[in-house]
């Protein structure tokens, strides 16, 4: 689960299972992410030199809007804007609060930390432990 902090207050962010079924974030979050990586983008300014802000902008609020949903439930993704300004709000000189990097944490915790991430983590641990058997057994 990850924690993002505005206004002094802590906003839980949890993508459970239902962000899955009912959403197409997951891909949307990795096809920007392909993009980001071919263009080499590393912060917000090299996003609108892509042309690609409105899409980073939709997706992170998507993604918040999914991630709050089961420990602090917002009305509507208009609701996420307005925490999303006030984050940008309280951006400084040692932190930019950068909405790339805000991203990047979001689909990490999407497709790393959540309910995918969970199923990821016992089909790799599956693997291994197929892998280190027949090693066993060729010896």
């Amino acid at each position: 689960m990850m924690i993002l902090k505005v206004k002094g207050k802590e906003y839980k962010v949890k993508f459970g299972f239902n962000s899955f079924c009912d959403t197409d974030l997951m891909e949307r979050a990795g096809d920007l992410l392909k993009v980001f990586q071919n263009q080499n983008v590393e912060n917000d300014n090299d996003v609108t030199g892509i042309g690609k802000i409105k899409d980073l902008f939709t997706c992170v609020r998507e993604l918040l809007y999914f991630g709050f949903m089961k420990y602090n439930p917002v009305a509507d993704v208009q609701k996420v804007g307005d925490i999303l300004d006030d984050y940008h709000d309280e951006a400084t000189e040692e932190n930019a609060n950068s909405i790339m990097e805000l991203f990047t944490k979001l689909t990490e915790e999407l497709m790393q930390e959540g309910f995918l991430g969970d199923l990821t983590k016992a089909k790799t641990q599956q693997v291994q432990q197929v892998q280190e058997k027949q090693i066993t057994e060729v010896k």
